[in-house]
């Protein structure tokens, strides 16, 4: 009997200790992935839209440079053209017509007068007055008939061809026109040269400024492009009701946009440097934001107000360190001291 005591005291000890390993093995847990508080640089940004438009610095207006009708358009409003690309065929107008022909005719009644008072002046029948009048009025019917022609006048048919590489942004005239000399018939856009207009807010306009960074992408693509911002308008427009950031771009940059295509900019007001996590880290409830840190195995709710917002991190402040382990997935699982495991260590 002696014996049994320690034997059963041992047995109780032993039965103790599997109790207790058995209910820490019991204990929930919850499987979560984490990431390491970083000092980071987080940018202030400011994302608006606008639309590709040609540079009006690098406009051309085609225009003829004689009373015509528009016989035919061969091109239309968004359309790309090559240098010496036929744009528009004209043909005289009758008024045209007529004053090369009465130009015509003046030329060679000028020209008879004048080998008149020349072969008179020979004999002595006509002075040299008379032969200067007579060399002046062919030397005036000669110029009218050449401004004529170099206007095309003399030609039933003109056709008006572009004089470079460009995109057509405006046909101002439909065939049938009666167009005068120096009217726009077609406007043409450098290729190489594009405007983008931002509408920024009103309120946030007076922190966006010329030279500006900002970082383009097309709405509909991937493509980003680098930029400055040329310069910020003074006034609001009417139609959109938002103050235009002006972009102006040149060579590789603008040759692949086209007028019209919708664009997103992000502008880079300030940077600050603040502790950070990635935003899924960050809840909320009715106690405001917070995160769970993990501490030797458990999670531990801290209470954060968060900041700025860049490149996946949020800023964020509270009873934090550089260094201290967050939550970031499996955290909407989790309660204040609850146990976990971890699927992913932090990055060191």
């Amino acid at each position: 009997m002696k014996h049994l005591l320690p034997l059963t005291a041992t047995l109780a000890a032993l039965m103790c200790v599997w109790l207790q390993v058995g209910h820490a093995d019991d204990a929930p847990s919850a499987l979560v992935s984490v990431a390491p508080v970083v000092q980071a640089p987080l940018q202030d940004q400011l994302t608006v839209y606008g639309q590709v438009d040609v540079d009006p610095a690098h406009q051309h207006a085609v225009a003829s440079l004689r009373n015509g009708i528009v016989a035919r358009l061969m091109v239309a409003a968004g359309q790309s053209v090559a240098k010496g690309q036929p744009l528009l065929a004209l043909t005289n107008a009758p008024q045209a017509q007529m004053a090369y022909t009465q130009a015509e005719a003046a030329l060679a009644s000028a020209r008879a007068q004048y080998r008149q008072s020349h072969a008179l002046f020979k004999e002595r029948l006509a002075t040299r007055a008379d032969l200067a009048m007579a060399q002046q009025a062919l030397d005036s019917a000669r110029a009218a008939f050449s401004a004529l022609s170099t206007q095309g006048a003399g030609h039933a048919v003109q056709v008006l061809r572009a004089p470079e590489a460009a995109t057509v942004s405006r046909v101002d005239v439909t065939p049938g026109t009666v167009v005068q000399p120096g009217q726009p018939l077609v406007m043409l856009g450098g290729q190489q040269h594009r405007w983008i207009r931002l509408g920024v807010e009103p309120e946030e306009a007076v922190q966006v400024h010329a030279g500006m960074s900002v970082a383009l992408h097309a709405v509909f693509g991937t493509a980003v492009v680098h930029a400055k911002v040329t310069q910020i308008d003074s006034a609001i427009d009417p139609a959109t009701h938002r103050v235009d950031a002006v972009v102006a771009l040149a060579g590789k940059a603008a040759a692949g946009l086209l007028p019209g295509t919708w664009m997103r900019g992000t502008l880079a007001l300030s940077t600050n440097h603040t502790l950070a996590v990635p935003r899924s880290a960050v809840l909320s409830d009715d106690r405001g934001a917070y995160l769970f840190v993990v501490r030797q195995g458990h999670a531990h709710r801290v209470a954060v107000t968060t900041g700025l917002e860049s490149a996946g991190l949020i800023g964020v402040a509270g009873v934090l360190h550089a260094g201290d382990t967050v939550v970031t997935q499996g955290n909407y699982e989790l309660h204040d001291g609850m146990a976990v495991r971890l699927a992913v260590e932090p990055a060191q």
